[in-house]
């Protein structure tokens, strides 16, 4: 059935095994084309592929990020596509800054928000929007969609969106490798898209430890609970 939300028109369905039920979302989305406009301005090489929701997710699972939900490659009605387990219960970002919704822990909050902005800005997420951050009613923050997301650019989308880091997510940075990558992210993604992903891993990083070396690591990495 079609969902109200999102660009590429996702479709939801209910899984049942015969013992639980539980809804799953699909995107079948493989658009490439060699130039794209929007209101951000014109993108050469474009893809728009539902490959990198699964990229996503495994680049995830290297990083111990518990913050996307599982997304698989199925084919549904003999079409390849990418399915997410359904963050039951979720409310959008846009719709809690709609209601005007605080956090009942702020800088809790706050963390979650930090760690979305540096995965983002290493997969170079060019479509990243408030419609793609699900809360759940514990406030826990979960990232969906990455069509758009695993360009090849070696340069950072926006550096001002890193501010702090989780201790744990900078040490995962550091260990990535052409080669794991390679053997978690393959077929999904391609040499140009781990290229670019390690270089601007390198960025990340580099900004870090400049952060740390001019303010202290007090001031600049924080320990994200993982539950």
């Amino acid at each position: 059935r079609d969902t109200p939300k999102g660009v590429t028109r996702p479709k939801q369905a209910t899984l049942d095994d015969g013992k639980r039920k539980h809804d799953a979302g699909i995107q079948p989305i493989h658009d490439t084309r060699s130039s794209y406009t929007t209101s951000r301005g014109t993108e050469l090489n474009f893809k728009d592929w539902w490959q990198f929701n699964v990229a996503g997710y495994e680049l995830a699972k290297i990083l111990d990020l518990n913050m996307v939900p599982p997304y698989v490659e199925r084919k549904v009605g003999g079409q390849a596509a990418s399915l997410t387990w359904w963050v039951n219960d979720g409310m959008l970002e846009v719709e809690r800054l709609r209601r005007k919704l605080q956090p009942p822990d702020l800088e809790s909050w706050n963390r979650q928000m930090y760690v979305a902005r540096v995965f983002n800005q290493l997969i170079h997420n060019s479509d990243a929007n408030l419609t793609n951050f699900v809360i759940t009613p514990d406030w826990q923050l979960w990232l969906i969609d990455f069509t758009r997301a695993f360009r090849a650019s070696k340069e950072l989308e926006n550096l001002k969106n890193l501010v702090q880091c989780d201790r744990k997510l900078l040490a995962k940075l550091r260990e990535l490798n052409k080669a794991l990558l390679q053997q978690r992210l393959k077929p999904y993604v391609g040499d140009m898209e781990i290229d670019g992903l390690l270089a601007r891993r390198d960025k990340i990083v580099a900004f870090f430890d400049k952060e740390i070396a001019e303010k202290g690591e007090a001031a600049v990495l924080f320990d994200l609970s993982r539950s």
